[in-house]
């Protein structure tokens, strides 16, 4: 009786709130480029964005312009490329990349080796005095 009652407890917890599987809805395409149109169209044109693809390619790079079926984007490389259309169909993920600065990880590193450089330069001194 007591396998019984914690297996359907079990199978209770998880299946989870049913009533919110029922309300979610599969999106199509057309309503997903749909979306992607009018989330690009809020991007100011001359951005930093990233871009993924359905297919998994990504594309980083200055938001030109946006069309009624694309964006068109231009990479940032080291060798200038041409500018790259991608159509909202095949559009998987649109970002606007904002705080291109260091990294907290990066600052902290910068001042640890700053910090060891002059500690050694230090010793260096002191020793130098020393030897005399």
């Amino acid at each position: 009786m007591r396998a019984i009652l914690m297996a359907i407890v079990g199978l209770a917890l998880a299946m989870g709130p049913v009533d919110v599987w029922a309300t979610q809805k599969i999106v199509t395409t057309e309503v997903e480029a749909k979306v992607l149109r009018e989330m690009a169209g809020a991007i100011p044109l001359g951005s930093r964005v990233k871009a993924q693809t359905t297919r998994g390619s990504r594309v980083n790079g200055t938001l030109l312009s946006v069309t009624d079926e694309a964006v068109i984007i231009k990479k940032k490389t080291r060798l200038p490329e041409p500018a790259v259309t991608v159509a909202f169909t095949e559009l998987a993920e649109l970002e606007l990349q904002t705080g291109q600065g260091m990294s907290a990880g990066k600052v902290i590193g910068i001042g640890l080796a700053a910090g060891a450089g002059a500690i050694l330069t230090l010793f260096a001194f002191f020793f130098a005095l020393g030897a005399d």
